[in-house]
C-alpha cells in the first residue's frame, strides 16, 4: 500500500519504480534529504497498478523485469498519465536514446554520482 500524504505536505513527490532494492532505498534516502516526498515501486507492474494521482516526478529504471521502464512510461502515457519522468539505465543503446527523445524523458546513466538526479529533478520541476 503506498501512503497517503500527510495533511499539509506540500513537498513535490517522486515515485522511483527500480527492481533493486538497495538502488531504491539509496534514491529513496538521498531524495528525502533533498526534501522531496519519496514513493517506491519495485516494477513496471506495480506502477500500472498503482493508484493515481501520479506523482510530480516520475524516476524509473529501463531495465525492469517483464516490462521495460519506456514500455510502462508508453502505457501511463496512453492512460493520459503526463508527469515528467527520468529514465535511469547502463548504457543507452542509440535507439533507447531516440524512442526516449520522442517521449520527451530525460535520460541519466549508472552509476548515478555527483549528485546528478537532484539537479535533473529540480530542473524538471522548475
Amino acid at each position: 500500500m503506498i501512503p497517503s500524504p500527510l495533511p499539509g505536505d506540500t513537498r513535490p513527490s517522486i515515485l522511483i519504480v527500480d527492481d533493486d532494492v538497495s538502488v531504491r532505498e539509496a534514491l529513496s534516502f538521498a531524495l528525502d534529504i533533498e526534501g522531496y516526498r519519496v514513493e517506491v515501486c519495485d516494477s513496471g507492474e506495480a506502477l500500472l497498478s498503482r493508484p493515481m494521482p501520479p506523482p510530480d516526478c516520475l524516476v524509473i529504471d529501463q531495465r525492469l523485469p517483464l516490462i521495460t521502464g519506456i514500455e510502462a512510461l508508453t502505457i501511463l502515457r496512453a492512460r493520459g498519465v503526463a508527469a515528467p519522468a527520468i529514465l535511469i539505465t547502463t548504457a543507452p543503446t542509440p535507439a533507447l536514446q531516440a524512442q526516449a527523445a520522442q517521449m520527451g524523458l530525460r535520460i541519466i546513466e549508472k552509476p548515478l554520482a555527483d549528485g546528478v538526479l537532484p539537479l535533473a529533478i529540480r530542473d524538471i520541476l522548475a
